[in-house]
């Protein structure tokens, strides 16, 4: 197996994060060309996307879905094929570092796709969709169309790709995973 196939650069987080992070963010988007966000907080998830006229996120939309707010945040991943920048809280303050594939040999990589709950769907404003698990109604809103024909038989999945190496014994090793799209099991690698 060869070395991982991945690059990772370290970003600057200045206080303009602290003081607006959801304008932190698009920027940081726009300049990697990445399109999705999902954020811990304290008090909850929040999904995103990043259109042209800036972030629209689930808060509002499921109403368990906070408000963005860097005093609640804890981590954020921006995402999409290009590559993800993670931001997340650390003693020292705010670190941030860019994700993405290097050149070599697809055998170092691992893609997995990780199903989402939530066994209805409902349009929602933004392009979103209001995905609801069960009887107890859990529910987040995620920043992509879905329609209930498509749930009947399509999953709605997040992939993860794992970038591997190997120990000194020739066991293979998980270095790094990065979130990169989110679609549904009926298309085939694609976009949802």
């Amino acid at each position: 197996m060869k070395q991982p196939s991945y690059v990772l650069q370290q970003l600057l987080v200045d206080n303009s994060f602290v003081a607006e992070p959801a304008k932190w963010l698009v920027a940081q988007a726009r300049q990697q060309g990445l399109r999705f966000l999902l954020a811990h907080a304290d008090d909850g998830v929040i999904w995103g996307r990043i259109d042209d006229d800036g972030l629209h996120t689930s808060y509002g939309i499921a109403p368990s879905s906070p408000v963005l707010r860097s005093s609640t945040l804890q981590q954020a991943r921006l995402f999409d094929t290009a590559g993800e920048v993670l931001i997340w809280r650390s003693d020292d303050g705010w670190c941030a570092r860019l994700a993405t594939d290097g050149w070599e040999a697809a055998e170092a990589i691992i893609d997995e796709d990780q199903i989402l709950w939530g066994d209805t769907a409902q349009p929602a404003p933004h392009g979103f969709t209001l995905m609801r698990e069960g009887a107890q109604g859990m529910c987040h809103a995620v920043p992509i169309g879905v329609t209930p024909e498509q749930l009947q038989t399509h999953p709605l999945r997040l992939r993860v790709r794992h970038y591997l190496t190997e120990n000194a014994d020739g066991e293979a090793l998980i270095v790094l995973s990065r979130l990169v799209q989110l679609w549904l099991g009926n298309q085939e690698g694609g976009r949802a």
